[in-house]
């Protein structure tokens, strides 16, 4: 009750200010050449502290009536500046605009239908992107020693209409999702036991619907954006897709190319499960042979592999040469011993994390499902949020009210 009554005293203070003051502090702009003053028009405006009625001139045009005031205080709808932060964050953050409309109504005592939040959120978020896309490059006062940037892609639950003509995993060669490509950039440090760490704060996250090709133009730009052009190492890892690694010779070159331990792990243990039918040889092997991946020894690796193959039968054997061919595809992105003597991180847990907590945790709920544009809108607030920009992108494009 006493917050309520604050916030009531509150509101009636701004109501009062901005009907009665503020006419005489403004000064007056004048009209545009083809406008006439048509009358005084009232609308409610929801501020922090609720809805104020407020009174302004009404101007009308070829192009249209305004209010020009609205546009002076930065309205958007009929909701201040300072509230479309709150349902851009909340509508972004929370896992659904119906849990970000309770949120808004149990923590800031604002009543905001979630219709109203979806609508604020897909309104802003292409300005948002945008944004983000042009923004000031860091001021940097020394090039970084190392500038890490990974990829990866992941599936967004989407409507019906959007899957038309999109081939997928079902038995029928239907899809459920489309793919969303995620890239990251980031600094990092040494940590008192000599391994890398990453910089607190210091991720910033892409996502993109487009081809490989738009996609890579982005990460470029916020991978210059981060200092890409002055650092002294770039490191690109990901895993062993084929689209990652065109795109990294095409906008990254001469970036130190890493395949993830862990996925690389993933084939040499289905190849050793091809080698060795019995599950407990071949545990054993995966042991033995994951331990000498990680020391640089995969050739010699690949001399037993073809080796055991030889005395196999005709369908498993061609089975390890096509197991083979990934690693031999990627043999120089797998030198992991040098990779871990130079500082690199060799596992892709920051951008396999991104996809978590940016992607998923907001577009693969139960029953969820997308449009394009709708999941493109909440994850550009998302990438604001996570790579620590929303508070810069607000004070930039939005003024506080």
């Amino acid at each position: 009750m006493l917050r309520a009554a604050v916030q009531k005293d509150a509101a009636d203070l701004i109501e009062g200010f901005l009907n009665h003051e503020l006419p005489h502090l403004l000064t007056n702009e004048p009209p545009r050449s083809d406008e006439r003053m048509h009358s005084m028009r009232e609308r409610q405006v929801v501020t922090l502290f609720g809805p104020i009625r407020l009174r302004r001139a009404y101007f009308v045009g070829s192009r249209g009536g305004r209010c020009p005031l609205d546009e002076r205080l930065g309205l958007h709808h009929r909701y201040t500046p300072a509230v479309v932060q709150l349902m851009c964050w909340a509508g972004a953050m929370d896992p659904s605009f119906a849990q970000a409309g309770e949120v808004l109504r149990r923590m800031a005592a604002l009543d905001i239908p979630e219709r109203q939040i979806q609508r604020v959120v897909n309104d802003r978020a292409p300005a948002a992107a945008q944004w983000m896309r042009e923004r000031p490059a860091d001021k940097l006062a020394h090039p970084i020693p190392i500038l890490n940037i990974q990829a990866d892609m992941t599936g967004i639950p989407m409507r019906p209409e959007e899957l038309e003509g999109v081939r997928g995993k079902q038995p029928d060669g239907s899809a459920k999702t489309r793919q969303i490509k995620l890239g990251c950039v980031f600094t990092q440090s040494i940590d008192a036991k000599g391994e890398p760490q990453r910089d607190p704060s210091s991720c910033t996250y892409l996502g993109s619907f487009e081809d490989v090709a738009g996609f890579g133009r982005g990460l470029h730009a916020e991978a210059c954006t981060r200092g890409y052009a002055t650092a002294r190492t770039v490191v690109f890892l990901g895993d062993g897709a084929e689209w990652i690694w065109n795109m990294a010779a095409d906008r990254f070159r001469g970036a130190v190319q890493i395949v993830d331990f862990f996925h690389a792990c993933e084939h040499l243990h289905q190849l050793c499960e091809t080698l060795e039918p019995n599950p407990a040889h071949a545990k054993g092997l995966f042991d033995a042979w994951r331990r000498r991946l990680k020391q640089n020894g995969l050739p010699r690796i690949l001399d037993e592999a073809a080796k055991r193959a030889a005395s196999l039968p005709a369908d498993r054997a061609q089975d390890v040469v096509g197991q083979l061919a990934y690693f031999r595809t990627h043999a120089s992105r797998m030198t992991y011993r040098t990779f871990r003597r130079k500082g690199y991180f060799i596992g892709s847990g920051a951008i396999e994390g991104g996809c978590r907590h940016v992607i998923a945790q907001r577009t693969k709920l139960s029953g969820m499902r997308w449009s394009m544009p709708g999941a493109a809108h909440v994850l550009a607030f998302r990438c604001l949020v996570q790579s620590n920009l929303f508070d810069d992108y607000c004070k930039s494009s939005l003024k506080a009210s």
